[in-house]
């Protein structure tokens, strides 16, 4: 698996593809434009989460820091602070704890005011085979981070999103659930449940004005998604699981800022609406994917079914 970064793109796409920040989505483009919004971020501690959150603050919003570990998200708001950003707010919870949504939002209204952009990026990964798995919970654990904690948050938020008529929702995947790769049977299954999810609850909340999308962030080596990720008896009686690790490495070349920005672009530019509920590859230049999103039934993406997650059959 030389080329496994290959796997991750369309060689067909005429698209640019980026692995950093590009002029469409660059930071100086929506300086302020966030100014009277407030998001929430999830697992904004370390790595994907704790650039949105700069990203956001950046942009003018008010930024509320969310993961487990109290030292990361208030680090992450001391340094929002440092660069002259002060309204942002550190909540510590797991969003497995059915307790820890409503009681987030209660400290988040009463700190900031309601939110208006959802960020659900906590998420934890695994790399097995099912069968070198002694305890099935492992792979259990992965869809209840990542599928239940993103539709519990979604839940809470959505009756505030509802009564305002307005939000946007990002629910970060992964291109892996897109296409079939080996030893993440978990992982995967749980990011095509959210691509589809989102699918289906656009057509319930854009009638309310709720946006909505599922982005793959990047594949970047700055983050902690892997750690604990690899069950070492499958990396050491499997030969296949060990040369997966060996390859997989090299494929993670993208940077921090390439998701963080994009999460910006989507809750700020007037024109993401078009892809409301679709699938989006932050690598693949989003300026040039929302001029075809714009053509509506007469562009490529609706008359081909671009960027859902289905099952083509004869």
């Amino acid at each position: 698996m030389a080329t496994m970064k290959n796997l991750y793109r369309n060689p067909a796409s005429s698209l640019a593809y980026h692995h950093d920040t590009y002029p469409y989505i660059t930071p100086s483009k929506y300086a302020g434009s966030l100014k009277s919004k407030v998001v929430l971020i999830t697992g904004a501690g370390r790595g994907i989460g704790r650039a949105s959150a700069l990203a956001f603050a950046a942009a003018g919003a008010s930024v509320v820091c969310m993961a487990r570990t109290r030292s990361d998200v208030e680090g992450v708001v001391k340094e929002i602070e440092g660069k002259g950003h002060p309204r942002s707010i550190a909540v510590v919870g797991d969003v497995t704890d059915p307790e820890v949504p409503a009681r987030a939002l209660k400290e988040i209204e009463t700190a900031l005011g309601p939110v208006d952009i959802l960020i659900n990026n906590a998420g934890i990964s695994r790399i097995s085979d099912i069968g070198h798995e002694k305890d099935i919970l492992k792979t259990w654990d992965v869809i209840d981070v990542n599928m239940r904690g993103t539709l519990a948050f979604i839940h809470a938020v959505l009756p505030s999103m509802v009564s305002r008529e307005s939000g946007c929702i990002i629910n970060v995947v992964s291109v892996l659930a897109t296409i079939s790769l080996p030893y993440f049977s978990a992982y995967s299954a749980a990011k095509a449940g959210l691509i589809r999810a989102t699918h289906i609850m656009d057509m319930e909340f854009r009638p309310h004005g709720i946006f909505s999308y599922a982005v793959h962030p990047c594949m970047c080596a700055d983050t902690t998604l892997g750690e604990g990720a690899l069950n070492m008896e499958a990396y050491e009686k499997v030969e296949g699981v060990k040369q997966f690790a060996i390859d997989f490495g090299p494929s993670m070349q993208d940077t921090l800022a390439l998701p963080a920005d994009t999460f910006v672009a989507l809750a700020a530019d007037p024109d993401a609406k078009y892809m409301s509920g679709k699938y989006i590859d932050s690598c693949q230049d989003l300026g040039e994917v929302l001029q075809e999103a714009k053509k509506g039934p007469d562009g490529r993406i609706e008359k081909e079914g671009l960027y859902t997650l289905k099952v083509d059959t004869l």
